[in-house]
């Protein structure tokens, strides 16, 4: 069977996926997109009629636009072979279409895009290896990191392997777990990895406190904001920032000047309806959104007054 995976690029629960799907299925061809790219992406392929060639396609942690979906769901060709798993609540009301399936708790546990879509394997495509233990391992992992509830118990792992795929980077972490998943038969961390998530915690810490020197208090409509410029380690950066700083601001804004803006917070302030204001989405405590275009061309016009950008 072959199919067509489009999913989030930016974290475990985004790639996750990839991983299960190469798992359980012959063929995987995926595309790894931003939440401001799926829905040109996606039509992109739908258009060139990319999709013909597939027996399904499924797209994870991210969902497409109303419109886009009104298209697929009066499709009855195409409804029946493309599949949405999201976990973001701000997309809830895409669950009256068909074939978009958006769970962001149930049971008093909160779901991430990879527990939504390793759950749907086990239903619908069960082998051997995708009911191994380590890969249910590996998954609550995902999920404890993607929604921040292993800090309420403190499970290190879960920071372990997020922190590991920022030292990996995605390709190669997806080809190290694919392989690691068919060979091992539990989750773990051996002394190599170990070793290079002591050193990473260190870089962490120092880079945090380097940030917190640098943070610019803002109003940003009536919030009190503390805003931090930063390229790396954006969501340990925002999440220490706004547990410490929890009763001087609202919230915390990190910008990645070349990528895009996340928020993150601990009060009773739902960032993903805020960060849907500029065309972002995300949970209560933790969104994102992409930064405008052209922003890096007017940036260089700021510095430089008489540039001329080539086309």
């Amino acid at each position: 069977m072959k199919i067509l995976l489009f999913s989030h690029k930016a974290d475990n629960d985004g790639v996750t996926p990839v991983i299960l799907s190469k798992l359980v299925f012959d063929e995987v061809d995926y595309i790894l997109e931003e939440p401001s790219t799926i829905d040109e992406s996606f039509k992109k392929e739908y258009e060139n009629n990319t999709f013909e060639h597939y027996d399904f396609i499924y797209v994870t942690d991210l969902c497409i636009s109303h419109e886009l979906a009104k298209i697929i769901e009066n499709n009855d060709k195409l409804n029946k072979k493309i599949l949405i798993f999201d976990h973001h609540h701000t997309r809830l009301d895409m669950n009256h279409y068909s074939f978009i399936t958006v769970i962001d708790s149930r049971n008093g546990k909160c779901e991430c895009a990879s527990s939504l879509y390793y759950e749907y394997l086990l239903k619908e495509y069960s082998n051997n290896i995708i009911k191994k233990e380590v890969i249910k391992e590996m998954v609550e992992l995902v999920r404890l990191i993607d929604t921040w509830e292993w800090k309420e118990n403190n499970i290190i792992e879960a920071k372990w392997i997020s922190n590991l795929f920022g030292i990996y980077g995605r390709e190669y972490y997806i080809d190290y777990y694919y392989q690691f998943c068919i060979r091992e038969e539990h989750f773990y961390f051996d002394e190599k990895q170990e070793y290079l998530l002591e050193v990473e915690e260190i870089r962490i810490q120092n880079y945090i406190s380097k940030k917190e020197k640098e943070i610019i208090p803002i109003i940003l409509k009536e919030y009190h904001v503390g805003a931090v410029f930063a390229e790396l380690y954006r969501s340990e950066v925002g999440n220490v920032l706004a547990e410490k700083y929890k009763d001087q601001y609202d919230f915390i804004i990190v910008i990645n000047i070349s990528r895009s803006v996340s928020y993150r917070g601990i009060k009773d302030i739902d960032l993903g309806i805020f960060a849907s204001q500029y065309g972002g989405s995300g949970h209560k405590k933790a969104a994102g959104s992409s930064l405008p275009m052209h922003l890096l061309e007017n940036i260089l016009k700021l510095i430089f007054e008489d540039v001329k950008i080539e086309q």
